[in-house]
């Protein structure tokens, strides 16, 4: 199949300022780029002098974590803001590699019963992943956590050998194809991992020239100390170091704008980048709200104690420090009929507090229910949006919402916003926040043949508005979405 898409205004994704083109697409990939009008094409679409760009690259999917890539494999949500290519297996917690076969490090996401796991290494993942007919491009890091709770569960420290069977462990997904290795430091099972097993792990990144994506330890009081131990693992290592949770949370501001010096100060010499999600709203896991006493890298430990009644007045006090009451359930595994309610719709359906409603939601979710809350304050996060070292997410999850689940609206449009807002506020030209949202994620990940518009790159293309950046096609291989039959690439990291 041929297209040819004309009379636009080429961004490149090199950070180039826009030129006057027609492109020729053929075989799934750029052909030609240059003054075609005499060329035929088995499609023509009439550019309008509209912005023609290469599709964005989402590096923080949790398409996999929800198992929308098996539910929802078209994967709407991100094609519909021009999003052509998403990395899942982030928060430390990936569908491989599986020692045994278990998809544990997922379960407080999804009903995991719900796939039926035939491989373990990332490599066989990745062959079955090809099997499937996603719409999208596709590929993973691996998880920390799912690794360590593969090899060890829930224990705490690691014995020598364990941690070179980890290191091993890494080096192999890398090998058969993850584009790095995640973790979340913040999360009951990320927060065992110790400096000293971080850096195992960090080291075999650095030696395949992959990424290590971090979650910090602390986002609030502790942030300035959790940001000092990443940059300390960046400086043992040499790993390229992407943290994928440094935010404004309100009340923490000046802890936030101290620690992202800290990491411009450090980026100058070390391969430190942060990501950002342009939005106001977090989805979080109903236990981050728990006192830090009844906190457990084990669920199972957690939800005992939640369940505990000498525990009651405890947590209650702790859940006074927070206004719940607006806040929405983002999802409840096998509890539809709560997804999409407040905790004050629930407290009233139930007739009681909006206190005693949370703990209600913990015992009947089985501590696996997520909560949509406002808890990041938007005007700062702003005023970071074009910083060097930021990267840009949507922070989607390619669910259709309904059953089980709805999606944060905030996530349905971030990326044109967030064109909007840059170029609107003198952040950054056009051109330059476009090569924000490909060719350095593409180049920084090893994300090979996309994030630019150059003849034999993969045609993976966004025609945007030329007032307001809306997304006016996407086009996935040379194929449009929504005209044509979509398929994407599982795509791997190569050594």
């Amino acid at each position: 199949m041929s297209l040819l898409i004309k009379g636009v205004q080429v961004i490149d994704g090199t950070g180039k300022e826009p030129y006057k083109a027609d492109v020729l697409v053929q075989g799934g990939l750029i052909s030609s780029i240059g003054n075609l009008k005499e060329r035929g094409a088995g499609k023509i679409i009439e550019g309008l002098g509209n912005y023609l760009v290469p599709g964005f690259i989402d590096i923080q999917s949790h398409s996999d974590h929800y198992l929308s890539i098996f539910s929802n494999p078209k994967q709407e949500v991100y094609l519909k803001q021009g999003v052509t290519t998403i990395l899942g297996g982030v928060d430390g917690s990936s569908l491989a590699p599986l020692l045994y076969g278990s998809l544990d490090s997922i379960n407080m996401w999804s009903d995991i019963s719900e796939v039926n796991v035939n491989w373990h290494t990332t490599q066989e993942f990745l062959y079955e992943m090809e099997s499937r007919r996603l719409g999208i491009n596709y590929g993973t890091f691996a998880g920390h956590s799912t690794i360590r709770r593969e090899l060890v569960g829930d224990r705490k420290n690691l014995e020598k050998k364990e941690t070179d069977v980890l290191g091993r462990l890494v080096s192999e997904a890398i090998k058969g194809g993850a584009f790095g290795v995640s973790a979340d430091l913040a999360s009951a099972y990320g927060n065992p991992i110790s400096l000293r097993e971080a850096n195992v792990v960090g080291n075999q990144i650095a030696d395949k020239g992959s990424v290590y994506v971090v979650g910090l330890r602390d986002i609030r009081k502790g942030l300035i100390k959790s940001m000092q131990e990443v940059i300390k693992l960046a400086e043992s290592t040499g790993a390229t170091i992407v943290i994928d949770n440094l935010r404004p949370v309100k009340g923490y501001i000046k802890e936030f704008r101290e620690a992202l010096s800290l990491l411009k100060e450090s980026a100058t010499k070390l391969n430190l980048y942060f990501i950002i999600q342009p939005s106001e709203i977090s989805e979080v896991p109903i236990y981050s709200f728990l006192p830090d006493k009844l906190k457990s890298n084990n669920l199972g430990v957690m939800l005992a104690k939640v369940r505990d009644s000498k525990n009651g007045e405890i947590i209650k006090e702790a859940l006074k420090e927070v206004d719940f009451r607006n806040m929405q359930v983002a999802s409840a595994p096998h509890h539809h009929f709560l997804v999409g309610k407040t905790i004050k719709q629930i407290a009233e359906n139930w007739d009681i507090n909006y206190i005693e409603a949370m703990q209600r939601l913990m015992e009947a979710s089985d501590l696996k229910a997520t909560i949509f809350y406002e808890d990041i304050n938007i005007s700062s996060i702003r005023g970071y949006l074009g910083e060097e070292r930021a990267l840009v997410t949507a922070n989607a999850t390619g669910v259709s919402s309904g059953g089980n689940y709805i999606e944060n609206l905030t996530t349905s449009n971030i990326f044109p916003d967030y064109l909007r807002s840059v170029v609107r506020e003198g952040l950054l030209s056009l051109e330059g926040a476009i090569k924000k949202l490909t060719s350095i994620p593409a180049k920084i990940f090893g994300i090979d043949n996309r994030g630019m518009i150059e003849e034999g790159m993969v045609a993976d293309l966004v025609l945007l508005g030329k007032s307001n950046y809306e997304v006016k096609q996407t086009i996935l291989g040379g194929r449009i979405f929504g005209e044509d039959e979509i398929r994407g690439e599982i795509l791997r990291y190569y050594t």
